[in-house]
């Protein structure tokens, strides 16, 4: 079977418009307040639209995270850097942030943003430089372990909650000795209906059992064509290491449309912990596990 977790499901009842008895007058007022109600919709809402771009190099910025702090509203910014976000006014005391690994963030609260910018705007992310943590690499012999969830299976799969732009899953990888060297990142495609996809591979911190901060340098983005088999990625260059438990997730940064690509899954192993889209907060969905692992050395 096919499982797949949506974070947010919409059902719609309906009755036959012949079914409901109205007067003349009363059919009025009905249209009265439905066209009264669509249009303080329509004030209500904002769209913010426009590009980033790195304040030094003018140049554009592609896939940058951009969200309602802890709200299910969100969205990343294209190749060309463009992007367009609905801001209600339900979330006006609440900030609107945008962030890429590798640069400052910028955070805006919500009426604010709607005042200051006229569209197109242009968001400015300042190049924020980064002390690289020393890495003593010890003269003797290193062992190798897979960390996670190595299921292959095709008869239980997961997907990605929905096909927002920001969305992430992933699950808690346990670590054994300290520190531990991460070579690659392995994930195991049940089904790719897709002719290419993308995303983008995250690592963070745990903080009360849930994602905490990215622990990568730079982005990592993962382009495939694979239909069914497992994907490794070689993670070596970036030279990354942990001594403590951490989340491994991939991130949706491209729509493509909804039901293409479904991972391996399985009732062992740790449960998938999603959040809808960028800046969105996590929660656990469930205990069934994604065939996501990692090739470490120690």
């Amino acid at each position: 079977m096919a499982e797949q977790f949506n974070e947010h499901r919409i059902v719609y009842k309906s009755k036959k418009i012949n079914d409901i008895k109205m007067g003349k007058g009363t059919k009025n007022l009905f249209l009265c307040l439905f066209f009264s109600l669509c249009s303080l919709t329509v004030i209500s809402q904002s769209y913010l639209e426009g590009y980033v771009k790195d304040s030094k190099t003018h140049e554009i910025l592609s896939y940058v995270n951009i969200g309602i702090i802890g709200k299910n509203v969100g969205t990343v910014s294209n190749q060309k850097g463009g992007f367009k976000i609905l801001l209600d006014d339900k979330y006006s005391n609440d900030s609107l942030r945008f962030s890429m690994l590798g640069y400052s963030s910028k955070t805006y609260k919500i009426t604010d943003a709607i005042k200051k910018f006229t569209n197109p705007v242009v968001i400015d992310l300042e190049p924020r430089s980064v002390q690289l943590d020393e890495v003593v690499i010890q003269s003797r012999p290193f062992k190798k372990k897979i960390l996670g969830n190595t299921t292959e299976s095709k008869a239980v799969s997961a997907g990605f909650s929905s096909n927002e732009l920001g969305n992430e899953v992933g699950i808690v990888i346990k670590i054994k000795n300290k520190p531990t060297y991460i070579e690659a990142f392995n994930v195991s495609i049940a089904n790719n209906k897709y002719d290419t996809v993308k995303f983008r591979i995250n690592f963070y911190t745990l903080k009360d059992g849930l994602p905490d901060k990215n622990i990568l340098r730079q982005p990592i983005i993962v382009k495939t064509t694979l239909k069914t088999g497992i994907l490794s990625v070689d993670l070596r260059k970036y030279n990354i290491v942990v001594d403590e438990d951490f989340f491994a997730a991939l991130e949706w940064i491209e729509d493509l449309g909804k039901d293409g690509l479904y991972f391996s899954a399985s009732l062992m192993g740790s449960p998938i912990i999603a959040r809808y889209t960028s800046q969105g907060d996590w929660r656990k969905v469930g205990p069934v596990s994604l065939g996501f692992n990692v090739m470490v050395k120690y």
